[in-house]
């Protein structure tokens, strides 16, 4: 995988582009540009995740071709590499635009989403887009977003705050900056914003600003075969029984098997405390934090499934959890079993660390997040002065910088962006553990 950091220009050169599927061939791989979020593309406990990529990691099988990825940054590079050459195909979650259709070309439409309010659930919500005069509201710099708002203003009659930032922030940094009380308002595509409100228990996504609108790919108009053949993919993918359980996978699961919340017996910390006593004994951990993982992961709910595929009580990842022997069929106690053997594999990797509780923590954040994101955020604490072997206000302050594209000039950076919430994960799951204990 390779990263590009940000660009100031968004103006395409004047270069004649002659790259199209017979030497796309003839080079050996289909290189897809692709934004970092949990729609497009992610990695997870481990696995390469989104919506769009595995939808042109069918395609470049189809046509009998390895994939390369290279993660962007700011949208605004995401047509400038297109256009010179260093990419062939481009993915975020992109709404079909006229006035970028003069730029590039569109695939054919792969899915549809309405442009949604994003605000924190209280007495005083926005009902409608007439409501929104006056208030300030945040999106990215020349996005469509951007673009909706001043049609709006134009349509209730009344003047809206719209605020943009010096750089580019992704629609997930927004949301979350809703959720955390730094912005009031943003707005994001509904599948977006249902797929990442999921992570936050006090936002409101129902209020619509947009009828719905066609989600894409984007191509160099000088590439018609290589269009012609996505064209002919995606009318046929998207009527398969494959594309359809890769929406359950990411959008409709969540929805259909929601997790269990209203579970919470006195005298009991879950249905399953002597599965969690019986497995934690095994290995000498305390069965309050497989508790504790359990609870954050599914709320106890064994049938559970997540974003990505991830099932069960402790949402394994599909692959991991064939490599441990379980399935979402298999019963809360192979589950169980199954998740003390990672974890405690987990904790003795980490032999360096001699404290107990921060050695928990860089277990807790490996499990979450995959222990090469981790071992990178090591290297920075490093860079930077700080204890890579301590967690707290260490290590975890440079998770954050793991999707900072400016920290990939460095070649000791290995595991890519990452834009996970470790540190939200880590911290959660020790207190809840800790007011256990």
């Amino acid at each position: 995988m390779i990263i590009f950091s940000s660009s100031c220009s968004s103006i395409l050169d004047n270069k004649k582009t002659k790259i199209d599927l017979e030497q796309i061939k003839r080079k050996g791989k289909l290189t897809i540009l692709i934004e970092n979020n949990s729609l497009s593309f992610y990695e997870q406990k481990g696995e390469k995740l989104g919506f769009e990529y595995e939808i042109l990691k069918a395609f470049a099988k189809s046509i009998h071709l390895p994939l390369e990825v290279k993660v962007i940054f700011n949208t605004d590079d995401l047509f400038r590499l297109l256009h010179n050459e260093e990419g062939d195909i481009a993915a975020a979650n992109l709404a079909i635009s006229f006035s970028n259709s003069k730029m590039i070309d569109y695939s054919l439409p792969y899915y549809f989403s309405e442009q949604v309010l994003i605000q924190r659930e209280g007495d005083d919500l926005v009902k409608t887009p007439v409501e929104l005069g006056k208030k300030n509201i945040y999106v990215r710099k020349n996005s469509c977003f951007e673009k909706r708002l001043i049609a709006l203003e134009e349509e209730i009659g009344t003047k809206i705050n719209i605020r943009t930032f010096d750089y580019d922030p992704i629609t997930e940094d927004l949301i979350r900056k809703v959720a955390n009380k730094e912005i009031n308002y943003t707005l994001a595509h509904e599948n977006m914003a249902r797929l990442t409100s999921k992570s936050y228990s006090n936002l409101d996504v129902n209020v619509k600003i947009s009828m719905k609108q066609k989600i894409a790919f984007a191509l160099r108009s000088s590439s018609p075969e290589l269009k012609k053949e996505l064209n002919q993919f995606l009318s046929k993918y998207c009527k398969t029984y494959e594309f359809s359980e890769l929406k359950k996978k990411y959008f409709d699961y969540i929805e259909t098997n929601p997790i269990v919340t209203n579970y919470w017996p006195k005298e009991n910390l879950s249905p399953y405390d002597d599965l969690f006593k019986s497995a934690a004994k095994k290995y000498s951990w305390d069965w309050k934090m497989l508790t504790a993982i359990s609870h954050q992961e599914s709320r106890f709910n064994p049938n559970a499934v997540g974003i990505g595929g991830s099932f069960g009580l402790m949402q394994f990842m599909p692959r991991i959890g064939r490599a441990y022997g379980v399935s979402p069929n298999s019963s809360p106690k192979e589950q169980i079993d199954a998740s003390i053997e990672l974890l405690n594999k987990i904790y003795l990797s980490w032999d360096n660390i001699t404290n107990s509780d921060q050695r928990i923590k860089f277990t807790l954040a490996s499990y979450n997040a995959g222990k090469c994101h981790i071992q990178d955020a090591q290297k920075l604490a490093s860079k930077e002065g700080l204890n890579p072997l301590i967690w707290d206000n260490n290590v975890e302050l440079m998770i954050y910088k793991l999707a900072d594209p400016k920290i990939y000039k460095s070649s000791d950076i290995r595991c890519g962006a990452y834009r996970g919430g470790a540190v939200d994960y880590v911290r959660i799951i020790y207190s809840k553990y800790q007011s256990w204990r």
